[in-house]
């Protein structure tokens, strides 16, 4: 199912009200209606994993920690990595059950980062990318820093009033349920890729 976006305010405001999206048509709308704050390509999708990526629920067991993970996130970021868009994850928190997910999707990842400004930082410089190429999905104070130095900050429907309100984009989907599958298809739209992901399973528009 398509989730409709709400986009926020300039960095600096809160975030607006959700606003319904011409014929019902769901985040496709949207996207087509509120082009982004990034005028070329977006070249990387900076992601947090806990409350981003996930729900925020980390359960433990005697041997190791688990976390819940949606499918379409994941589906999502492959679309991604497959036509140009390198999705790199950075938590703030290590983690055995993130470490397998990210393998389980191919995905470079960063764990029990203490910096991610610092972290991120290092993959632009080896990719030669600039921060106004790259979009953040975050949720929470640890995600702020490096939200406002990229060109497309994104919260999650449900974080904090902080990150809401420098980001530029809102989703309508909750962490864990799908907003990262909406930040990606609204990114690939952007990017003028999304028609290449329906035609692979021939449910181009």
């Amino acid at each position: 199912m398509r989730e409709r976006l709400r986009a926020a305010r300039a960095r600096g405001a809160g975030p607006r009200r959700p606003r319904a999206a011409n014929g019902g048509d769901g985040a496709s709308a949207a996207a087509r209606a509120r082009p982004g704050p990034i005028r070329g390509a977006v070249r990387i999708l900076f992601l947090d994993v806990d409350g981003t990526l996930t729900d925020g629920v980390i359960g433990f067991t005697r041997d190791s920690d688990f976390r819940n993970f949606y499918v379409r996130d994941g589906l999502a970021l492959d679309w991604a990595r497959d036509l140009g868009l390198l999705p790199v994850v950075i938590s703030g928190r290590a983690s055995h059950a993130v470490e397998a997910r990210l393998a389980d999707l191919k995905l470079e990842g960063y764990l029990g980062v203490r910096d991610k400004v610092a972290e991120a930082k290092q993959v632009l410089a080896r990719e030669g990318v600039e921060f106004g190429a790259c979009a953040m999905v975050g949720d929470d104070l640890p995600d702020v820093a490096l939200m406002k130095r990229v060109g497309w900050p994104i919260a999650v429907a449900d974080a904090v009033p902080e990150v809401l309100r420098i980001a530029r984009t809102v989703t309508r989907a909750p962490a864990g349920r799908g907003a990262v599958r909406e930040v990606v298809e609204m990114l690939l739209r952007h990017n003028r890729t999304w028609t290449r992901v329906l035609e692979r399973y021939e449910a181009k528009e």
